[in-house]
């Protein structure tokens, strides 16, 4: 049946034999990816929209006629890939066993992330532990002519998923560098002080996004061994574990 803005609801999930040849979609094989999986979904669905790097140009091409399941390999196995995910992934304290995971078992990530994209006239939804891409709606002729027309289907989509019992959502999009635009806006007038203050701005914010990844990243374990071990040494740790469980025994008293 077709909406009042004349979209086709379907929510199919399509099967292997269906998913469009122009289509990227991989299964996702190993843990902690879904963000890593769900921004390659997004950038690799754009066609000549966007102009990929080498890497990620040679790997959509090598993996074109791959099924799903090798496709999800492919992304666990590529060096490049893994170097950029673990470059802002948190350093476990202790080692991971990179175990694989199966699409048919709960997912150990307490988030997880999906991605939301239009092509030819059909928005997909592209979760990795699905079996395939999910088709949420297919527009209309006329919506096709709207390139803006899928994010209000793609809104509709995660305000539904928003509805259950789940409280924490967080919405992301990829875009453009900002910096990029001001950059050429700055070439064509250089006197424009408000375009160089914002692009100061954009400059100091990815210095600061550098900082906080680094303090995320950082293994604090050693730090926090020391500290106890100093405390034991001055005779301070019974005294500060019993006072610990008492503010703990405190907080669950008040919830009753």
């Amino acid at each position: 049946d077709a909406d009042k803005e004349g979209k086709s609801q379907t929510k199919e999930t399509l099967s292997e034999d269906q998913i469009p040849e122009s289509l990227f979609f991989a299964h996702q094989v190993t843990t902690n990816a879904c963000a890593t999986q769900a921004i390659l979904s997004v950038v690799l669905n754009q066609g000549d929209k966007i102009e990929l790097g080498s890497t990620l140009s040679e790997f959509k091409e090598f993996t074109k006629s791959f099924p799903p399941s090798l496709k999800g390999v492919a992304i666990s196995s590529s060096e490049p890939i893994k170097k950029a995910h673990n470059a802002f992934g948190r350093t476990d304290a202790f080692l991971n066993d990179g175990k694989y995971i199966s699409r048919h078992a709960a997912s150990e990530d307490v988030f997880h992330f999906v991605a939301y994209i239009p092509q030819d006239g059909t928005v997909y939804e592209l979760d990795g532990l699905q079996s395939g891409p999910i088709v949420v709606s297919k527009l209309s002729e006329e919506d096709k002519e709207d390139k803006t027309k899928w994010l209000s289907v793609a809104r509709e989509a995660i305000q539904k998923r928003m509805q259950g019992d789940a409280i924490k959502f967080n919405l992301m999009a990829v875009i453009k560098d900002k910096r990029l635009g001001l950059k050429e806006k700055i070439e064509n007038d250089p006197s424009n002080e408000g375009l160089v203050h914002q692009l100061q701005m954009e400059e100091e914010k990815r210095k600061q996004w550098s900082l906080e990844n680094q303090r995320r990243r950082h293994n604090y374990v050693p730090l926090c061994v020391s500290i106890l071990k100093e405390l034991a040494r001055a005779n301070k740790l019974p005294v500060l574990v019993e006072e610990a469980k008492e503010r703990k025994r405190q907080k669950l008293e008040r919830k009753k």
